[in-house]
């Protein structure tokens, strides 16, 4: 989301006109602000924010960005590290799935779409995820 949102844990972000500040939410359980100023440092050189002219076209770019975010913050909190190499990003795809915690466990819930295999000929976005330094 690109304005505050209260109760949500979110990072100020640069990414709207003129270097407006907006706020990514961030999903992941990962509190050291170091790694989440890392991880944005490489959604930034490897995506970076796209400011469109045509309604809603700079914010469909800040919410992949924010989703790529969240896919490398979850990504270092069960390794470590950031992952390297390409990965793709789908605005739609047949399963939808839901992530929430009970205790200290995370519990995913997968659904079927029932989206029809026409629907289904976007080959994605590929990115190659850039390194720090």
């Amino acid at each position: 989301m690109n304005f505050k949102v209260q109760g949500a844990r979110q990072t100020p972000w640069a990414c709207g006109h003129k270097g407006e500040i907006w706020y990514a939410t961030i999903h992941a359980e990962v509190f050291d602000e170091k790694v989440i100023e890392d991880a944005k440092l490489i959604v930034d050189s490897t995506m970076p924010q796209k400011l469109k002219t045509f309604f809603g076209g700079h914010y469909y770019s800040f919410v992949t960005r924010e989703y790529l975010l969240n896919l490398l913050l979850f990504f270092h909190k069960e390794h470590g590290v950031f992952p390297t190499g390409h990965v793709c990003i789908v605005d739609r795809w047949a399963w939808d799935g839901q992530l929430f915690k009970r205790g200290n466990r995370w519990i995913e819930s997968w659904a079927w779409r029932f989206i029809p295999r026409s629907d289904f000929r976007s080959p994605g976005q590929w990115v190659k995820l850039k390194k720090l330094g």
